[in-house]
C-alpha cells in the first residue's frame, strides 16, 4: 500500500517535479533518516534528475544547477 505524504507543495508543482523524476518516497526516507525538508527535497530531485542520464542539454545543466543552488 502506499502512504500519503503531506509535501507542502502544491498539486501543480507535485506534478511538475514527478515529470522530472522526482520521488516523494525517497524524500520521505531521507527525513526519517534526519535530513532537513529542504535538503531531503534537493537530493531527492537530484537523483530524478540524473537517475536515467546525466543532463546534456544547456536547459537541463542549468535545472540541475538550479537544483544545488548554484
Amino acid at each position: 500500500m502506499t502512504n500519503i505524504y503531506d509535501l507542502n507543495i502544491t498539486d501543480t508543482e507535485y506534478a511538475k517535479l514527478i515529470a522530472q523524476g522526482y520521488d516523494p518516497n525517497l524524500e520521505h526516507q531521507l527525513l526519517e533518516l534526519g535530513e532537513s525538508l529542504d535538503e531531503a527535497r534537493k537530493l531527492a530531485r537530484v537523483v530524478g534528475l540524473t537517475k536515467d542520464k546525466a543532463p546534456e542539454t544547456e536547459e537541463e545543466w542549468e535545472e540541475f544547477m538550479a537544483v544545488l543552488g548554484h
